[in-house]
């Protein structure tokens, strides 16, 4: 379910990179038994909202089972496929600019507003996207905000965190 960084870019741009063009975390063996084409772009923004919510659904089984394993990038693809939804419902006009700007905005959001980490969660969208050829000089600014921002709003919601940082 969760690829990895690797196929990091193909969440990015709306899977319009060929997933066969990236390296998946996953053996062919595996990924060939997958029941959903992972390798052509999302028709609408049901689809990309139906496997942004199941993927979150599934980060919160696995965390609420005590399976081992991080939410890092598992919570970057379920941002990334919830922000693709959100841009399909742009006008067409604007949407092919704004997707990259959303897209890693949403993904800095979600996966900072569970951990709680924002300079973290800049740090591995930054050296994620410089190395997948992203122009970060346009992506810094508001990867950067949203990230505090859904610190800000996850601390708003509750002052407790899943994770336990302190040694208490």
């Amino acid at each position: 379910m969760f690829w990895s960084e690797g196929t990091l870019q193909c969440a990015v741009d709306g899977h319009h990179t060929p997933f066969n063009a990236v390296q998946m975390g996953l053996s062919k063996t595996l990924t060939s038994a997958a029941r959903v084409d992972t390798s052509i772009p999302f028709e609408n923004a049901w689809d990309a909202a139906q496997v942004g919510l199941f993927k979150f659904i599934a980060i919160v089984l696995a965390c609420v089972g005590k399976f081992p394993g991080g939410v890092i990038y598992p919570l970057f693809f379920a941002g990334a496929s919830l922000a693709h939804a959100f841009v399909k419902l742009l006008p067409s006009t604007s949407s092919e600019s704004a997707s990259p700007v959303v897209v890693m905005a949403l993904m800095a959001s979600s996966q900072s507003s569970v951990t709680r980490t924002p300079l973290a969660t800049v740090i591995l969208l930054t050296v994620s996207a410089t190395s997948l050829g992203t122009q970060i000089s346009i992506m810094l600014p508001s990867v950067i905000m949203s990230s505090y921002i859904g610190v800000w709003f996850s601390r708003f919601l509750t002052p407790h965190s899943y994770f336990c940082y302190s040694s208490e």
